[in-house]
């Protein structure tokens, strides 16, 4: 509705509004204890579009181009503003089912006449005013218009009205030729018998199961808050969209991000299932904590979820790290790690190590790039009894040693799948295949 017809009758809606809001809350009161549906299979929800003032998380959601969607209403949505109530049936069976029709009643105003459709399972029609704009009072019965909180008793035209009319809008849909009636008790697609609109701003109301009290607003949250594993593994984060009342919304597409960390970059999609949940999986090469978040985005704006935390870690040996001669260093190469030959086995950018290095260092148990290390020939250092399946090593271009101590750098490290066979004995040669590059 233009805000030339909102504005009529303020200074009467300001007085009221107090009388309005309390009558609400007892129609309100009474909606949430009325069932919803006549039957489980079939989800029916009301909801309130208004696009003349940007309002994200109240405007319906999903709505036009939305994922298993069919959209009967104006579009594109780019060409039309929205001023009216919007109905949607979801199948929630396990089979196709053909919606025949779908009939407003508001008082002695009827909308009917939109197509009928097919919907596979987990698939919702929604439908609505199928032009743009917002004329006033009772345009039916086709539905080209559906300012639906501007009809007031027999059929009048509501504008500025802010006393509640307590008119309960009644729903006709046939599904696979029966027709269940159901009841708008909270009065959404009226926005409280009173023109909303002008007595309290935006109209928008999230969609809400038909006979539960209005719930404006949606949340979008993203678990777990926080989860560490190893690289090369999988982390998953769940994203849960639902209205202010906690009821789930389906078929709506979630766009997943990691503006920070070593991911940063990265981002995923899903769509909402029954339980309003979109998973989003993704695996890590890289060391670090990611932070991630998801958004939902409408023909208002978007909405976003809180932030999450996902840290990826590397073991390295036990105390220490193996290490292994640069010009080894390739993704996919076999490499030694531990023995009494590395000395033959590590070829080095500089030259041969001393021959009483085994492969392991001691001195440094979380070692990254740039670093250096320090170690004691043969098997003093003690070596750890086993290792584990995917192991961090050093990548060294040099080894020397001073006296009785062994040291080098640390160029790169990698991570190394191990073989079986290994023994803190030199004569038990550690083994295994470069899966990738950390640093």
């Amino acid at each position: 509705m233009g805000e030339s017809r909102r504005s009529a009758a303020f200074g009467k809606a300001r007085t009221a509004l107090v009388a309005a809001l309390g009558i609400l809350g007892l129609v309100t009161s009474v909606a949430a204890a009325i069932p919803a549906a006549a039957s489980s299979n079939i989800g029916v929800w009301v909801a309130y579009a208004d696009s003349l003032r940007a309002d994200p998380a109240n405007f319906p959601t999903p709505w036009a181009g939305s994922p298993r969607t069919t959209f009967e209403g104006c579009a594109p949505v780019s060409a039309c503003v929205y001023d009216g109530g919007a109905i949607r049936i979801v199948n929630n069976s396990g089979n196709t089912v053909h919606v025949g029709g779908v009939t407003l009643h508001i008082d002695t105003c009827t909308y009917t006449g939109w197509p009928a459709a097919d919907l596979a399972p987990g698939a919702d029609l929604i439908v609505t005013q199928l032009q743009s704009g917002a004329p006033g009072g009772c345009t039916g019965p086709t539905p080209n218009f559906l300012d639906s909180s501007d009809i007031g008793p027999n059929s009048s035209t509501y504008t500025g009205v802010c006393t509640p009319d307590g008119i309960l809008p009644t729903v006709d849909i046939t599904v696979d030729n029966v027709t269940t009636s159901y009841t708008d008790s909270g009065q959404v697609l009226n926005t409280g018998g009173l023109d909303a609109g002008t007595c309290l701003g935006n109209e928008s109301i999230q969609w809400t199961t038909i006979g539960h009290a209005p719930c404006k607003g949606s949340l979008l949250s993203l678990l777990p808050q926080a989860q560490s594993h190893p690289v090369l593994s999988s982390a998953t984060v769940t994203a849960t969209f639902t209205n202010s009342c906690g009821q789930p919304l389906s078929n709506t597409a979630v766009s997943f991000a990691i503006p920070s960390g070593p991911n940063a970059g990265g981002s995923g999609s899903g769509v909402t299932d029954a339980n309003g949940q979109a998973p989003f999986t993704y695996s890590s090469s890289k060391v670090g904590t990611d932070t991630l978040r998801a958004s939902v985005s409408n023909l208002a704006g978007s909405i976003n979820s809180n932030t999450v935390t996902a840290t990826w870690t590397v073991a390295f040996a036990g105390g220490g790290a193996f290490v292994i001669g640069d010009l080894e260093n390739a993704t996919g190469a076999s490499v030694y790690w531990w023995g009494a030959q590395w000395w033959k086995k590590d070829h080095l950018s500089s030259s041969l190590a001393p021959a009483s290095f085994k492969g392991y260092e001691n001195s440094n148990a979380s070692p990254w790039c740039g670093q250096t290390w320090t170690t004691r020939p043969g098997n003093s250092p003690h070596p750890p009894s086993t290792v584990s399946g995917l192991m961090a090593v050093i990548v060294t271009a040099h080894v020397t040693k001073r006296g009785p101590v062994l040291s080098g750098d640390i160029v790169h490290i990698v991570l190394v799948r191990t073989n079986p066979g290994y023994g803190p004995n030199p004569g038990h040669v550690g083994t295994g295949t470069i899966v990738s590059t950390l640093c």
